[in-house]
């Protein structure tokens, strides 16, 4: 197969696959006839050969660190980037989706002698702000560490920093998406959290300190460890909302859904369970992130938002964990 799309000039560079079959490893690369302005000829130069899966579905499904468990459902069109910062130590890896105004990346930090995903994030360019984040936790692989809270905002290389909003003010804050405290184990991971990406206008007093601040401490406090990981996702909603600050359109709602899977000693998944929790972006003097007002299920924020989470875990568990509003630990 062979795509021929005509680009000159610098930038990026992107083509579009269609009708691809289904459960089929692809190799690609990208090759480029460039001028040599000494001779006037036309040398061809080729990039490195790398591969891609496809789903049942012919969907594109196993490049990099999307396959992993955590990752929502993505339609992504073309071939990313990829990338090194090395004020946060950061190998990064990005994604073009089918909508051109949102991208996925995922950033990785040292722990040894090798490189692990720390979290993967989808942008939305319209709102300068998360569509979701996304990443796991296991005492081991992750493991706290206490390296504090290592604060140096900058913007993703990732992503266009047009698409990024470096301030907010008045009764805001910058939320997190990704807590500082969910990236204890090394300074550069910790870091990695202060993107702008990783951020979004979040009420701060009695919210951004109170009951998501609460329901942050909650998850820390329940990272398992053995055979099971606890795997997040933190997103927005933006409903009936019309309210901006600092030119940001500030979310109508956060929320958080959280799936604690069980492995049998093959790597195979044999138990998961689910909750999620959902707030308004206001003032919640008085409350409690555990207020039943506040819990709800996967399978309802799915209702909400459109986005397709977990898809990775078995159906046999799935839909049983997607529907509960049970919480995965004691409150």
């Amino acid at each position: 197969m062979y795509v021929n799309d005509a680009f000159v000039g610098s930038g990026t560079y992107s083509a579009t696959v269609s009708n691809l079959s289904p459960s089929t490893t692809y190799l690609y690369k990208a090759v480029m006839d460039v001028k040599d302005p000494s001779t006037g000829n036309y040398v061809t130069i080729e990039g490195d050969e790398l591969t891609f899966k496809t789903d049942s579905q012919g969907t594109i499904s196993d490049i990099g660190y999307l396959v992993c468990y955590e990752v929502p459902e993505v339609s992504l069109s073309g071939v990313g980037d990829s990338g090194y910062n090395s004020e946060k130590d950061d190998k990064w890896y990005s994604y073009n989706t089918t909508n051109s105004m949102r991208a996925v990346a995922t950033h990785t930090f040292k722990n040894g002698s090798k490189y692990i995903r720390n979290y993967t994030v989808m942008l939305d360019g319209d709102k300068k702000a998360p569509v979701w984040t996304a990443h796991a936790m296991h005492a081991s692989t992750w493991p706290d560490n206490d390296v504090d809270r290592n604060e140096s905002w900058r913007y993703d290389p990732a992503f266009d920093p047009d698409w990024q909003q470096s301030g907010i003010s008045g009764s805001y804050s910058k939320g997190h998406m990704v807590a500082s405290n969910y990236r204890q184990t090394t300074v550069d991971q910790n870091k990695q959290t202060f993107y702008y990406s990783n951020q979004a206008p979040q009420w701060q007093t009695t919210f951004n300190d109170g009951v998501w601040n609460q329901l942050e401490n909650k998850v820390v406090a329940s990272v398992p460890s053995g055979r099971d990981t606890l795997y997040v996702v933190s997103g927005l909603l933006y409903e009936g909302t019309d309210k901006f600050v600092s030119g940001v359109q500030i979310p109508s709602h956060f929320y958080k859904c959280v799936m604690l899977c069980s492995f049998n000693s093959a790597g195979e998944m044999t138990g998961a369970q689910g909750c999620a929790y959902i707030f308004t972006n206001e003032a919640h003097k008085n409350e409690h992130y555990y207020d039943s007002k506040f819990k709800t299920s996967i399978k309802a924020i799915e209702e909400r938002t459109g986005i397709n989470f977990f898809p990775r875990v078995p159906a046999s568990l799935q839909s049983t964990a997607e529907n509960s509003t049970t919480p995965i630990w004691s409150e």
